[in-house]
């Protein structure tokens, strides 16, 4: 149902939004019209979000596995995290020294779930503070971690924030780490999230997903 009216919603919000901003571009900025366009196309651009964040959800239990490069997927969703908030100087540290060169998972759908932490992790630090993650094998499974810098996750809340609508932020529904959730599952993994021992400050998400290194033939055709 939620797919449903998702895409139903999406082509009139679309043709609405676009009209709204050809409207907004043929008035004078600084006007009661203006600024009445203006918000017609942020608010349209709201739903817009809403409507792909369901759509999200709805799929997040669907993946394609094949052979891809963690320390690939890594690096990529590193560069669009920080494109998508508009980072200057790269916040990032990544340690991929014990990736394992190829494994089975839905690149894209992975991909995702990288972004998605990272996102949050970026917003969760203070201006100066460094998101580590780290790509390796932990007994036998793929090992994701990402850590941020920020206040941390309150006690009692570690599995109460991959609920669908749980959010601390002024803007989002609260369902991104709820599609992470489903994601890691469909692989057949889990994920956990905690607090950084004191002294240290912020949050640390670790994702495990079982498999094995697909084998060098596999590797090389995975790497696309």
């Amino acid at each position: 149902m939620s797919a449903v009216l998702a895409h139903e919603i999406r082509n009139p919000l679309g043709s609405l939004k676009g009209h709204a901003q050809l409207l907004r571009e043929q008035l004078e900025p600084g006007t009661k019209d203006y600024d009445k366009a203006d918000r017609v196309v942020k608010e349209a651009g709201k739903l817009e979000n809403l409507t792909s964040d369901l759509l999200d959800f709805v799929r997040s239990n669907q993946v394609k596995l094949s052979p891809a490069d963690p320390s690939a997927l890594m690096r990529h969703a590193a560069e669009v995290a920080e494109d998508l908030l508009g980072e200057g100087e790269s916040r990032i540290e990544l340690e991929l020294t014990d990736a394992p060169a190829s494994w089975l998972l839905d690149s894209d759908r992975i991909e995702q779930v990288l972004v998605n932490l990272l996102r949050n992790a970026l917003q969760s630090s203070p201006p100066s503070g460094r998101v580590v993650c780290r790509v390796g094998v932990e007994r036998g499974q793929l090992a994701l971690e990402v850590s941020d810098g920020g206040a941390g996750i309150l006690p009692g809340e570690e599995e109460a924030i991959f609920e669908p609508f749980q959010t601390r932020r002024g803007k989002g529904v609260g369902l991104g780490l709820s599609v992470v959730k489903r994601i890691v599952e469909a692989h057949g993994g889990v994920i956990v999230a905690s607090n950084r021992p004191p002294p240290e400050a912020g949050a640390v998400f670790k994702v495990l997903i079982p498999g094995g290194e697909t084998t060098n033939a596999t590797r090389t055709t995975g790497r696309g």
